[in-house]
């Protein structure tokens, strides 16, 4: 069985990005699956459950999935832990069912910095194997939720899960695969930066655009970049098609 999970905590989304998230994979792909949401607050999922655990913060409560004593896991079970500020824009059965190995992580290509060797945003693996993570971090979890930003590596406080998790990867001698980069899309809510990503995504990628207006056909999901703003707030035609819409699509 594939388990899509996610995590919902109060701050500048709102539970709806949940369902969106949810009825965008229902819709654009075949592919079964149950999706599993931690959250205080009542979102749309198949199953949701409580955060607990006070002393976690924001992105960390994600590591929990890396436990088979979360989610009601199996032993057959397929991991997918996705963010829910993401949208997506195209069929994403081949994302959901990209093969992995009993030793190996699944990641986005963060193609537009080399310096992300994972993405946070989304990881696949065999429910169990990659327990080590979230027993190294519940040792000392605020240790690991500061560690990051006391080293400089990150710019806020409680950021770095993604980096902790590479980190656990490369000591225990874990592959981690990318998949293939033109899948993702990146939009940076700085106009300037955003004309440079796109430029960076047709030289990479060989096309003649990324984003403009709808999205190229390579596009199955695209990530958001830029401090203060959220999917929302944007009027960019491809998000009122894709993740406004769902509504109106759905009726």
């Amino acid at each position: 069985m594939l388990k899509i999970c996610t995590v919902y905590f109060d701050g500048i989304y709102t539970p709806d990005y949940v369902s969106k998230l949810y009825r965008s994979l229902k819709r654009n792909s075949k592919v079964p699956f149950e999706f599993i949401c931690l959250s205080d607050t009542d979102v749309e999922a198949d199953l949701v459950l409580p955060l607990k655990h006070n002393s976690i913060k924001k992105h960390w409560h994600k590591l929990k999935f890396f436990s088979p004593n979360f989610a009601y896991q199996e032993p057959d079970d397929d991991i997918i832990i996705m963010d829910i500020d993401q949208v997506i824009v195209g069929d994403v059965e081949k994302l959901l069912n990209y093969p992995v190995h009993s030793n190996e992580l699944i990641s986005y290509d963060s193609w537009w910095d080399k310096n992300l060797k994972i993405n946070g945003s989304f990881y696949k693996f065999k429910s169990g194997r990659l327990k080590f993570v979230w027993d190294r971090f519940i040792e000392n979890p605020e240790y690991w939720q500061l560690f990051y930003y006391n080293q400089g590596i990150v710019h806020k406080k409680y950021y770095g899960e993604q980096n902790f998790v590479y980190q656990c990867m490369l000591d225990k001698d874990i592959e981690v695969t990318t998949i293939p980069g033109k899948w993702l899309g990146l939009y940076n809510y700085d106009y300037k930066k955003n004309l440079d990503i796109q430029k960076m995504y047709c030289d990479k990628f060989k096309t003649d655009y990324m984003i403009m207006g709808d999205t190229h056909k390579y596009l199955k999901v695209v990530n958001f970049a830029g401090p203060g703003k959220t999917i929302h707030q944007s009027n960019e035609q491809f998000i009122k098609d894709n993740w406004y819409e769902w509504k109106r699509r759905e009726s």
